[in-house]
């Protein structure tokens, strides 16, 4: 890499504010002793910002590439609403955006006043030495970013004032959610109440289920990436926005991050890339075919006919894409941030981020400009129905000239009426067009579980939702679980997830198991007998309940479940020939518990599991018996 001619005259950097908190370190870090002797790069953003997104790969960039160099990255969070100056929220988003560096969180604006800051994203760069090198403002300045590094590393070897290595900082961890989610981001219940799709964002794949919640399938290895493949082998990254085909069976999905759209067909299980490079642009107007026009950050679908539309978040607009043909194109808005109607090519957005449509109209979330807006689908006429400025929120219902939302980013249709996912006050909100009001239907303001009454509905910055009959689901995104609520008698109840486990989980638990292969007979179905074979010391607790488990590897998880009477070995599962596929893994389970012998009187839970592998045989035996043993626990008592 070439070395910059850097400026000499620099100013001493101001020290961070010792009484601003901290999130993703383990202490409050100092300019003048942490991280003396590092080159520091300080990201000036807000985690609603779609800019600021667009960022965080560019930090991950430097971070690795100079990792256990005296590089550091601090994000300094000086929050735009309200919502988002919460050190609570700001660690909760970290979390959803896999930010590993440190982040001050900068009361009142201070340290952006300090040094000078005008706009998010602004990255400033310091010199080992603590002093101002220089600032970069607005995305897409990844190489000018390292280059500075590159030079700043070079001059502290030369003049001896870098560090031996960053310092040692301990990072926030987050536990994993027993849903089985991780941020969903957005839900989809099909019109015919034959599915229900979930974004499960942040595992990085798209769950299908019936609506009693059982899990058909899951889309994504649970990897990052963007490898096309079968449902099992599949990588995306921040799914967002989902939009059914029922006469296809296909499932599009915005792969936000990936800056694509993907095609699921449910019937083969394929997952292919129908348009994007897979590079984020800044294109405005399209006019590209498929794979072949890039995309930036789309963040929701809405299939109507052979018109796909698209919410591109990134470049502030709205497009299009022919289901047929594939062309992608531009449709409204003019792609400067802001809030303007008119017609669609010179109507101003900002940041769509969810769709609903009815009759000719199509609704979105402007998210930046806290708006609800709509758009005709026959002449592109956008009207705005809640929504003033870009600095313009708040929590206010009643008359829509009066209204105030706070960065809403899902909107559904109930008959006249237009439901709002109002994020960032927790809430969801009805707006009725015809009486231009708007009030709120769920959600009491706050986020904690703990602050709820009895039958009360917390939300924590639900991102979308959608309607199927009388009946509202909600991704309860920072909450990590999708709600089912009922529009008639504000009934609601948890949309709970049979057989979904979080995606590491199941890549860990796998990886040290035999591959077992059973013979079936050909056009025959599978019978497993399952038992356990107990050590001395221990024996079935007769008194806790017994569940079984089976389903394919990465795709269905658990085909078939259930339980059966404590104290009841072995157990028979029986699975259909409809069930198998030869070229499939399979996992079985069988989860009990066990009490010890002994004087302890322990009783421990533990699960027994089987990799297995159908092949067709003629001479298969009618049953496959599979049998586990088990040991006790063995405690290790520390002098």
């Amino acid at each position: 890499m070439r070395r910059l001619d850097l400026p000499s005259d620099r100013m001493r950097a101001p020290e961070f504010p010792k009484e601003f908190a901290w999130v993703n370190s383990d202490r409050r870090l100092s300019l003048r002793d942490d991280l003396a002797g590092n080159v520091v790069v300080l990201d000036f953003w807000t985690y609603c910002c779609i800019n600021c997104m667009h960022v965080l790969p560019d930090l991950e960039y430097i971070e690795h590439k100079y990792a256990g160099q005296p590089v550091v990255v601090i994000g300094v969070h000086s929050a735009k609403f309200d919502n988002e100056s919460d050190p609570r929220n700001i660690e909760t988003a970290c979390a959803r955006y896999d930010i590993a560096h440190p982040v001050i969180v900068d009361e009142g604006h201070r340290i952006w006043s300090t040094y000078g800051v005008r706009a998010w994203p602004t990255l400033v760069v310091l010199d080992p030495e603590g002093r101002v090198v220089g600032t970069l403002s607005g995305e897409g300045n990844r190489h000018a970013l390292d280059a500075i590094v590159y030079t700043l590393l070079e001059e502290g070897r030369e003049n001896g004032t870098l560090a031996a290595s960053p310092p040692s900082i301990r990072r926030s961890g987050r536990v994993t959610a027993s849903s089985g989610l991780a941020f969903p981001g957005k839900v989809l219940a099909e019109s015919s109440g034959k599915f229900v799709f979930i974004s499960d964002s942040n595992h990085d794949r798209v769950i299908v289920a019936d609506p009693t919640g059982l899990v058909i399938a899951v889309a994504g290895s649970g990897r990052k990436g963007r490898s096309d493949g079968t449902f099992a082998d599949a990588e995306f990254d921040n799914p967002q926005g989902l939009a059914y085909d029922s006469a296809e069976n296909v499932l599009y999905v915005a792969d936000t991050d990936n800056h694509l759209i993907r095609r699921l067909d449910l019937s083969t299980r394929l997952v292919e890339t129908v348009a994007g490079t897979g590079e984020q642009v800044y294109d405005r107007a399209g006019g590209r075919v498929g794979r072949f026009q890039g995309l930036n950050s789309p963040w929701d679908l809405a299939l109507i006919g052979d018109t796909l539309y698209i919410a591109m978040a990134g470049s502030h607009q709205l497009w299009v894409l022919d289901t047929k043909t594939f062309a992608v194109r531009a449709w409204a808005g003019s792609g400067y941030e802001d809030i303007q109607d008119g017609d669609g090519q010179h109507a101003a957005l900002a940041q769509p981020s969810g769709f609903a449509y009815a009759g000719d109209w199509l609704y979105f979330a402007d998210s930046e400009v806290s708006a609800v807006r709509k758009v005709n689908l026959k002449t592109r006429e956008v009207m705005t129905l809640i929504g003033r400025g870009l600095f313009d929120f708040g929590d206010r219902d009643g008359k829509l000239s009066r209204a105030l939302l706070q960065h809403p980013l899902g909107v559904a249709v109930h008959g006249d009426e237009i439901l709002v996912a109002d994020t960032y006050n927790h809430k969801i909100k009805r707006i009725h067009e015809a009486k231009g009001t708007v009030e709120t239907i769920a959600g009491t303001g706050e986020s904690l579980l703990a602050s709820a009454r009895e039958g009360e509905l917390v939300l924590y910055e639900p991102g979308g939702i959608s309607v199927a009959g009388d009946t509202l689901y909600i991704a309860d995104t920072n909450h990590d679980r999708v709600i089912r609520y009922n529009l008639l008698n504000n009934a609601w109840s948890e949309f709970a997830l049979r057989g979904l486990y979080a995606a590491t989980e199941t890549d860990v638990s796998l990886d040290h198991l035999p591959m077992q292969r059973v013979n079936v007979r050909p056009g025959a179905g599978l019978v497993l007998r399952l038992s356990a074979d107990f050590a001395d010391s221990i024996h079935l607790n007769t008194e806790a309940p017994i569940h079984y488990a089976f389903g394919s590897i990465g795709g269905i998880w658990n085909e078939i479940e259930g339980d059966v009477p404590p104290g009841k070995l072995p157990v028979t599962i029986r699975v259909p020939a409809s069930a198998l596929d030869s070229s499939r893994e399979y996992l079985v389970e069988l989860s009990l518990a066990y009490c010890t012998s002994d004087n302890r009187n322990l009783c421990v839970p533990t699960t027994l599991a089987w990799r297995l592998k159908p092949a067709e045989n003629a001479q298969a035996d009618s049953v496959t018996q599979l049998s586990g043993r088990i040991a006790p626990i063995r405690e290790t008592i520390s002098p």
